[in-house]
């Protein structure tokens, strides 16, 4: 059985720069299988493990997959985040760390390197305009509680005094 197996099997070899189009096995909890698409992608051969495992860079995530689950991208038009991890890659950069930037506050937005303030219960970075804050408003505090320890915080507070027990 498995002699048949390897006389029929159909190797590939992909080159470092290749579009592939990597097959979707999950299955999703609470959605139909087929209204899924089979395939994900495109993605970037990024690496060559051996003859038959390649670490493929999808949009959001790296996978290391075998070749008898990818199958080579043939479409015309490539999305612009892949031709800028085509030439990345093309220059020797390594295109698989994450290039996403840590996001913080209420807003989900990176740091802007204008003043934040940490909140002294959850830990958390704030924007100072995002909570209405100046450095010098913050300087005279003695500690921050952002909006959602406050909301929190008042929830406790009202299930204690209520005798609820808190969910």
């Amino acid at each position: 059985m498995k002699r048949d197996y390897d006389v029929r099997i159909l190797e590939r070899e992909y080159k470092i720069g290749d579009l592939v189009y990597v097959l979707d096995t999950a299955k999703i909890k609470g959605r139909a299988k087929k209204l899924d698409p089979p395939w994900k992608g495109p993605g970037l051969v990024c690496e060559k493990l051996s003859s038959y495992v390649y670490k493929i860079k999808l949009q959001k995530s790296v996978l290391t997959i075998n070749h008898d689950r990818l199958k080579p991208c043939k479409d015309r038009e490539v999305p612009p985040w892949l031709k800028q991890c085509q030439h990345r890659l093309q220059d020797g950069e390594d295109v698989t760390k994450a290039t996403n930037p840590d996001l913080y506050c209420l807003c989900r937005k990176p740091d802007d390197e204008l003043f934040m303030i940490q909140c002294d219960f959850c830990n958390e970075w704030y924007h100072g305009a995002c909570v209405d804050l100046t450095p010098e408003l913050a300087d005279t505090m003695v500690k921050f509680r952002c909006p959602r320890s406050e909301l929190w915080h008042r929830k406790v507070t009202l299930h204690i005094k209520a005798n609820i027990p808190v969910v």
